[in-house]
């Protein structure tokens, strides 16, 4: 007897261990938040801004991400081309075979848009196939704008696009380098009770070009997204651990959910529409969250005046340079005196020391490697500029700031 398509895909989600949980326990994803846990000194400006872009809402049915658990060794294997020739990241070289169930689906088109991501996972092997773009044609065979093969045993994180012998190599199916499976909202774990990780969240303000880890690169490309401000890759918002969850009035999904944010935080991952956090979408999914998680659920309580006055950003730490910002090379990467570390913005140009005595040695890097610096004769406790200039001549000036 053939069984419906539907049928076949339901036990890929009852499958999934209740407990499982990807990437080792020192993950950014699997690290709780220390009750003093430094707030981010633009934090007030940053929550106002993304307090005007709207409430809390949750991607289910459309712009989300569907999850397949596999066997890799029986799924069957697809030659996935490339949409864009040589474009593709770590785990995706040529000759490549990725296992793809049969009736699998990326995430669908809403009107003409479509990020269409799909992730495979086999948790034997620790593996996510992640794809961006991901589509079949006529005949049946996968293409995808970009994939890439995550370790799941491992932290999840990718080294900056920038210590990365094959730059893409740092690159995953979302914009800011992460896995696909990062930070997901998933059925099991509502079912359980429990996020026991940071989620992944988005907007349309994030800020473009610039990054920090565990994010390893900045790819937005949209209008609304710029240099100039808003939370950037990797940046990572905290609920107040303070905030009444028991007594909030939200759904019990939306406590479950409200609890992770409090004790885990999100990480700012990808541009979207609206503020917006991830629920898996395969059509298993779907049909499974239907009276157990709602796209509005959290929006309820978690409207602007809300988010105003219950959100936070964690400390950014220093902004690390991606390849699209639109201020050019030479960059300062780092720079920390005994330990304190300088707060860089590489698009502002600017450089606040930390309010330590400075009189120890200075370490720092640049991009590219080998620039040199030039404070124009004073020591860092005087001086208000520096000038970058890289081994091709190209130079950059960055203004000093203190606490």
């Amino acid at each position: 007897m053939r069984l419906p398509l539907l049928f076949l895909l339901l036990p890929l989600v009852a499958a999934a261990d209740p407990v499982w949980r990807p990437f080792s326990a020192d993950s950014p994803w699997n690290t709780p938040l220390p009750a003093d846990a430094a707030v981010d000194r633009d934090s007030p400006a940053l929550i106002a801004d993304l307090a005007d872009r709207g409430p809390w809402l949750i991607n289910i049915k459309d712009w989300s991400i569907p999850v397949y658990f596999v066997d890799a060794a029986t799924t069957p294997r697809h030659d996935v081309g490339d949409l864009r020739p040589g474009i593709y990241g770590k785990g995706f070289a040529f000759p490549r075979q990725i296992p793809i169930p049969d009736g699998a689906i990326a995430s669908p088109p809403v009107g003409d848009h479509s990020d269409n991501h799909l992730s495979v996972i086999d948790r034997t092997l620790g593996l996510e196939w992640g794809m961006w773009a991901a589509r079949q044609d006529a005949t049946g065979r996968w293409f995808t704008g970009l994939g890439a093969v995550t370790d799941l045993t491992g932290t999840g994180v990718a080294p900056p696009w920038y210590d990365n012998p094959r730059e893409l190599d740092s690159h995953r199916a979302r914009a800011g380098g992460f896995p696909l499976i990062a930070g997901l909202i998933r059925v099991d774990e509502i079912k359980a009770g429990r996020i026991a990780h940071a989620l992944a969240f988005a907007y349309d303000h994030c800020r473009t070009g610039l990054f920090v880890p565990p994010a390893s690169t900045s790819q937005v490309t949209q209008l609304e997204a710029v240099d100039s401000r808003g939370i950037p890759m990797g940046g990572r918002l905290q609920l107040d651990p303070a905030w009444d969850v028991e007594g909030s009035g939200l759904s019990p999904a939306g406590k479950i959910i409200a609890r992770a944010l409090q004790e885990y935080g999100a990480y700012c991952s990808d541009y979207a529409g609206a503020n917006v956090l991830y629920a898996e979408n395969s059509p298993a999914a779907v049909q499974a969250w239907a009276g157990l998680l709602d796209p509005h659920d959290l929006a309820v309580i978690f409207n602007p005046d809300f988010i105003r006055q219950h959100f936070r950003v964690i400390d950014l730490g220093t902004l690390l340079p991606g390849q699209n910002l639109s201020v050019p090379p030479p960059y300062l990467l780092s720079l920390s005196f005994a330990g304190e570390i300088a707060r860089i913005d590489p698009y502002a140009r600017t450089i606040l020391l930390p309010a330590a005595d400075l009189a120890g040695p200075a370490v720092w890097r640049t991009l590219p490697a080998g620039a040199q610096l030039d404070l124009g004769g004073s020591g860092w406790a005087q001086a208000t500029r520096l000038i970058l200039t890289a081994p091709d001549g190209a130079t950059s000036t960055w203004t000093i700031q203190r606490l």
